[in-house]
């Protein structure tokens, strides 16, 4: 048997020494931060269910890169944002539109672009943390008064009923334990007009086993809420037998129906 070359040994050490780190980056700024806040007497119950990395304005500047999160959304982010953006229509023009929750990458500015293209009248994004409210608001300063920064609970949400024509919920429902999701979605529904439109993107239930199994992993290691969202919890049903709405459900799905966008239209 031949022995491996030097150099390409200590290449290969190299290469499992960066991926270990990066990995225990991510388990400490994530399962970790639950475990410890969950002990910690001086949490914030409303936001123990958030991980550090959202928290933090250094960890927000580290994670929030397009290649980070286009490869933990393995490399079908800009698939689910240009999918998203898409449904935004027919037209922006006069329109409100809400993201709720202020999403890592780039997909608030490309709704942003769109609402500036259309000549929308006001573009609202929310976040529960004052960071990711204060890190959109530098990421979309060029589009100036068009946009809305506001802290405000996704699950208590401070606006009147039927207010906006447009929901954006950009991978938020997963993060979420099981009655926050509902309630998110409650309140999504409260504050869209009749004729709007509420528009999710999430993970969804692959049909390929072997995703299914590695995804299992994943979610059991960094996000424990999320398998819900393949077990328990649809987003359609919710939003169909938690309200006293009617909606038209559409849904794009990606990579082996690993993820999805659902678009559900407020008939009534």
């Amino acid at each position: 048997m031949t022995a491996l070359p030097d150099n390409l040994i200590v290449l290969i050490t190299i290469v499992v020494a960066v991926l270990a780190s990066i990995g225990l980056f991510f388990l400490i700024v994530t399962r970790v931060s639950l475990i410890f806040q969950s002990h910690n007497a001086n949490s914030d119950p409303d936001t123990t269910h958030i991980y550090w990395i959202y928290k933090s304005p250094f960890f927000i500047k580290v994670a929030d890169r397009m290649f980070v999160v286009s490869s933990i959304l393995l490399l079908q982010y800009n698939n689910l944002v240009s999918c998203v953006v898409k449904r935004l229509n027919p037209s922006l023009k006069g329109k409100r539109i809400l993201q709720i929750s202020c999403a890592f990458g780039n997909v608030s500015e490309k709704i942003a672009e769109s609402c500036a293209r259309q000549d929308a009248e006001e573009f609202v994004l929310t976040d529960i943390m004052q960071s990711e409210v204060d890190n959109a608001e530098k990421k979309l300063k060029r589009f100036g008064k068009l946009c809305t920064f506001l802290k405000q609970d996704a699950t208590n949400l401070r606006f009147e009923d039927q207010t906006f024509d447009y929901v954006v919920v950009f991978f938020l429902p997963h993060e979420l334990p099981f009655d926050k999701k509902v309630k998110l979605i409650e309140e999504a529904n409260r504050v869209l007009k009749p004729g709007g439109k509420v528009i999710f993107g999430e993970f969804h239930k692959p049909r390929l086993k072997i995703l299914e199994i590695l995804g299992r992993v994943y979610f059991k290691v960094f996000e424990p809420y999320a398998t819900e969202m393949w077990d328990t919890f649809d987003l359609s049903e919710v939003l169909q037998e938690r309200t006293d709405s009617t909606y038209s459900i559409e849904k794009d799905t990606f990579l082996f129906d690993n993820f999805q966008v659902l678009t559900a239209k407020r008939l009534a």
